[in-house]
């Protein structure tokens, strides 16, 4: 059988005059390059139609029929549904059976099943269900009660049970690389390879679909599951092998490495076979003296750290991140001391925060001095623990829209003040890191007039929220040309702030 994966790849924003825009992303996805490996291994075929903004109709269809697939199988995550939804129906005109999963209809199979051109959703990870479905179509033989899949039949509803997790990653085959066209990739722009080698996460944060996902599963004891270092290896060489051109190495692993043994281990393999500098995600209460020595020793030269909040009773209370500002101050002091680039994930606009609370997540992003900072606005994904806190505490109405502007609001702090810290928070950090630089005395001078002027009720939040709009969009604008343009610029600035740091 031959297989035809859908992938909208694109980001949906809302202007300020309430247009939808979309904006293109350009990623691996690492989900369907496991699903074609192992659609290939059982005998099938496969291919990708990767769209980086909204097809039409008449694209859409002509794209589908040139492959003349068996099935069509669309990646949906929440963000992208309504329009996933509506190429599935597109694909329903021609006549061809179609089947969603990823994020979107594991967390809402009822709503993704209700669509009207959807067939088949696949709840959970996929290999074995597709794999398994393919199988029997091409067979002629019953998919109905296939583990993990709902179905529509005769106006009727069958929903089968989940079925477990691979317990063991090394059991898959290797991604299957070649599904995309790794040249035309964002991450390639910037000679960029993207690998996952985990599944899973140990923690349940309340703003994460974690604790959701993994409690599907019947056997969820093994939710949290990683190759081995030798088959991390193996896919790193098969990576290479597809895209030879790549100089970096980003792992998109939520913790890249809990089990600092296995970090050790991948190490001393990593340093005989490779030599490309390493960007991995971390978490400030797991992070080690060991952990930053290893990853330097790998050629990690970057390294990401969820901080979210400086708050910590929004922080540990509201989204159960379960660690102090200590620890997170010394995870960022550990890989300063080694010579990383730290980039800090934090949000705002979170439920029950206000002025005060959001300016100690700035002032902690000073005190940490992150090279980089990401500050979103908190988005409230539904189903999961955190939307149900804002909804039940009256900071959002219910069913929010995945394409709607979803801001909380909470007395005295409204999307006014979130839009205007969200614009300003890093131009906030840099002044209150520029203060606590001066001598002490002066310096708690100039913190206490940052602080006066940050909470006075007065501030003209509007148009200081449209100056740092525009001075953004004309910074990514200028980024995005450089990358795109002039690609071997960006490579040089790269390389430099690299090579101070291997």
């Amino acid at each position: 059988m031959r297989v035809l994966f859908v992938y909208p790849d694109f980001y949906v924003n809302k202007t300020p005059d309430g247009r939808i825009t979309y904006e293109a992303a350009g990623w691996y996805n690492e989900g369907l390059a496991s699903l074609s490996a192992m659609l290939k291994q059982r005998g099938h075929e496969t291919a990708l139609c990767h769209y980086l903004c909204p097809p039409d109709k008449a694209s859409f269809q002509r794209d589908v029929q040139r492959q003349r697939p068996g099935l069509v199988a669309f990646s949906l995550r929440s963000e992208v549904f309504r329009i996933g939804a509506i190429c599935a129906q597109w694909a329903k005109e021609l006549g061809y059976t179609t089947i969603a999963g990823s994020c979107h209809p594991t967390l809402a199979p009822e709503e993704a099943l209700a669509a009207p051109g959807i067939d088949i959703i696949c709840r959970g990870e996929g290999e074995v269900a597709l794999a398994e479905l393919c199988d029997r179509l091409d067979a002629g033989r019953d998919p109905y009660d296939i583990p993990s899949l709902w179905f529509k039949r005769e106006g009727e509803i069958v929903r089968n049970p989940v079925g477990g997790v691979v317990e063991d990653l090394d059991d898959l085959p290797l991604p299957d690389f070649s599904l995309f066209d790794l040249a035309k990739l964002t991450s390639t722009q910037t000679f960029t390879a993207l690998a996952s080698f985990t599944r899973g996460c140990p923690y349940n944060c309340t703003y994460c679909c974690n604790q959701i996902l993994r409690s599907i599963y019947p056997n969820r004891n093994r939710w949290l599951r990683t190759r081995s270092p030798q088959n991390a290896i193996a896919y790193i060489r098969a990576l290479k092998a597809n895209y030879p051109e790549a100089r970096y190495l980003r792992i998109n692993d939520d913790i890249f490495h809990w089990d600092e043994d296995w970090l050790e281990e991948f190490t001393r393999l990593y340093k005989i076979e490779f030599t490309m500098p390493l960007a991995v995600h971390h978490r400030p209460n797991l992070f080690s003296e060991r952990a930053a020595r290893l990853l330097r020793q790998a050629g990690c030269y970057q390294i990401y750290f969820g901080v979210e909040s400086g708050d910590d009773c929004i922080r540990n209370d509201v989204l159960r991140r379960r660690m102090s500002n200590e620890q997170i101050e010394r995870a960022f002091a550990l890989a300063h001391k080694v010579g990383m680039i730290t980039t800090a994930y934090n949000m705002v606009g979170l439920p029950y925060e206000n002025m005060e609370r959001v300016l100690r997540t700035i002032k902690i992003n000073a005190r940490i001095a992150a090279d980089r900072m990401l500050n979103p606005i908190f988005f409230p994904y539904r189903n999961t623990d955190l939307y149900d806190t804002a909804v039940q505490a009256g900071f959002l109405p219910a069913n929010t829209g995945y394409e709607e502007e979803a801001i909380c609001s909470m007395p005295g702090y409204g999307p006014d003040k979130i839009k205007f810290v969200c614009s300003n928070f890093k131009l906030l950090v840099r002044l209150y890191r520029a203060a606590y630089r001066l001598p002490r005395p002066l310096g708690r001078r100039a913190e206490g007039l940052l602080d006066r002027t940050f909470l006075w009720p007065r501030l003209p939040y509007g148009p200081l929220t449209r100056l740092a709009l525009g001075r953004q969009e004309v910074s990514a604008a200028g980024k995005r040309l450089l990358r795109r343009y002039t690609p071997g610029l960006y490579i040089f600035l790269r390389e430099r702030m690299v090579g101070g740091r291997t």
